[in-house]
Formats: C-alpha cells, sequence, structure tokens
C-alpha cells in the first residue's frame, strides 16, 4: 500500500465532500487507506454559499477540532484567492457588469475553490514542511519530490464520472508532477444517496448540497424555490442580470444567466411547468441535486 504523507480533503459543504469526511472519522480501513498520515481537511469560500451551508461548515470545524483534524476555511478577502475575486462571486459580478451564464465557460469554480486551495497548500508545505522556496507551486514541487505527492480527495460521487479531471490531462506541469487527485466515492461506487444514507448512518443530519445561491447551471426547480425561500437573493440576481444586459447592450451575444430569456421571464416559465410543487418538494428536489456539474477537477 503506498503510504502518502499529506493528504488534503477539498471541502466544499456540501453531501459528497460530508460523506467523505465522516468516513476518515468513522471508518478507520478508509481512513487508512486514503489518509494515512497527514491529513488537512481545506475548503474556500465563495462568499455565496447558503446561510445552512455555512452554519453546517461551522459544525464540520468542531467536529474536526473534536477528531484532532486541521480544518482550514479560507474566508473571502484572502491572498490566495486571484486578486480580481478575491471579495467573491458577487463583488466579481458587479465590478465588472458581468454574471455567469449557462451560455458561456465556467470560471467560477476554478477562480473561486480550486486555485485558492492549491495556493494555500502552497503556503502550507512551505511553512509546516519547512520547504526552501514558496511561490509559483516550487514549494509543492520541493515537497512532492521529498515526500511523495499530495493526495487530493475530491468529493465527486458515482454517475457523475464526467466530471473527474484525470491527473495526467491537467495543463499545468506541477500539478501533474506533484497532486494525486483521489475519488473516494467512486471507488466506493457510492452515488449521492449512498451518501445522504451514509452521512444518517453515522447520526448526522444531511446537508444542503453544496452549490453557489446564483449559480447559473441551477434547474428551473431550483430557480423557483429560491425566488421563494430567499427572494432578495433573486432580486439582487436579477438586478446583477440586468446591468450586465444594459453594460453589454452593443455586444452581439449578449447573453443572461439562461441566453436571451432573463431572470424574470425564466421565473415565470418555472412557475408555470413547477408552481404545483409544494415549498416541501421544491426542498425535497434541491436537497437530492447538485447543480454544479458542469466543473470538472
Amino acid at each position: 500500500m503506498r503510504q502518502n504523507t499529506l493528504t488534503i480533503l477539498s471541502f466544499g459543504g456540501g453531501q459528497d465532500s460530508t460523506a467523505i469526511l465522516y468516513k476518515l472519522i468513522y471508518d478507520k480501513k478508509f481512513r487508512k487507506k486514503y489518509a494515512p498520515n497527514d491529513l488537512m481537511v481545506v475548503m474556500a469560500d465563495t462568499g455565496n454559499e447558503h446561510l445552512e451551508t455555512y452554519f453546517h461548515v461551522a459544525e464540520i470545524e468542531k467536529l474536526c477540532l473534536r477528531h484532532a483534524i486541521k480544518f482550514m476555511f479560507i474566508a473571502q478577502g484572502s491572498k490566495h484567492f486571484p486578486k480580481s475575486w478575491r471579495d467573491g462571486l458577487l463583488s466579481f459580478y458587479r465590478a465588472g457588469n458581468r454574471v455567469g451564464s449557462k451560455c458561456f465557460p465556467k470560471t467560477c469554480t476554478d477562480n473561486l475553490k480550486i486555485k485558492p486551495i492549491y495556493n494555500f497548500v502552497e503556503e502550507h508545505v512551505h511553512k509546516t514542511y519547512g520547504t526552501e522556496k514558496v511561490g509559483r507551486k516550487r514549494a509543492i514541487r520541493e515537497f512532492a519530490n521529498k515526500y511523495g505527492k499530495i493526495d487530493v480527495l475530491i468529493g465527486i460521487a458515482r454517475n457523475e464520472e464526467k466530471r473527474v479531471g484525470k491527473n495526467e490531462d491537467s495543463p499545468h506541469a506541477w500539478m501533474r508532477d506533484c497532486i494525486n487527485k483521489v475519488y473516494p466515492l467512486i471507488d466506493l461506487g457510492m452515488n449521492r444517496q449512498d451518501c445522504q444514507d451514509y452521512i444518517k448512518s453515522v447520526g448526522h443530519e444531511v446537508p444542503l448540497p453544496s452549490n453557489c445561491i446564483l449559480c447559473p447551471f441551477m434547474s428551473e426547480q431550483e430557480l423557483l424555490y429560491l425566488s421563494i425561500v430567499d427572494p432578495e437573493s433573486f432580486n439582487d440576481w436579477v438586478e446583477i442580470e440586468a446591468n450586465k444586459i444594459k453594460a453589454n447592450k452593443h455586444v452581439e451575444n449578449n447573453m443572461g444567466v439562461w441566453g436571451k430569456k432573463l431572470l424574470p421571464e425564466k421565473l415565470e416559465e418555472a412557475k408555470k411547468k413547477y408552481g404545483h410543487m409544494t415549498l416541501e418538494d421544491l426542498r425535497e428536489y434541491k436537497m437530492s441535486h447538485g447543480h454544479c456539474v458542469k466543473s470538472k477537477f
């Protein structure tokens, strides 16, 4: 069995990464296989998580402390974020009259989750393991040369295999050489329902799926749910989209979140299609669906 020195759990605050963390805590064989030595849980704050997610993360931090697991929450404003994304998703949108859209490539996951975590890991191995160099991933490379690749556990479940980012496909040489991406849930054949069942089996509540409040890849059902439970965020989104459209009125492909149809129109369509669903029905749907499924990492 390969014995790596450092394992990082990329924690999103949702059901999949939470299931992995509970397996690490409660399943000794799992812990021995996937994190036999140093373990750290790292989460980057998008600044646009649901309040329930922040409450869950606060409890996770306490749980990690009780089990002597290092937990790092990379908050908004941290130097580990790319500069233009440092103040979170909404600030990025507003600063440039932008809005996330189903019609264009998704960059928020990379800038708000992936880059900050690896930037933090770079600093962490420098300070903790005493690498001589730091910056431009030189500390990660030095660490890997001395101790072996860093295992990064990623919460992607069975039936989401298309989201798996192969190590050898990374455009970054330091990542190909120094990072070993591991997908324990796929290894174990655990899908989203299995994760929910496991979380309940160890005595914990199932958290909300992890996704930004204003994720452009949400479904119409989730859009309707948002408009009901968090009308303030929905109205902010409408305003952000309208500002983007207005500022780019001379651009040929000036798309909103759903494309040519703007959020108010899409909400009316959602009401016609799913208005028969109760709030409980909509929440049950949301609890079982993660809409951040376009991201590969």
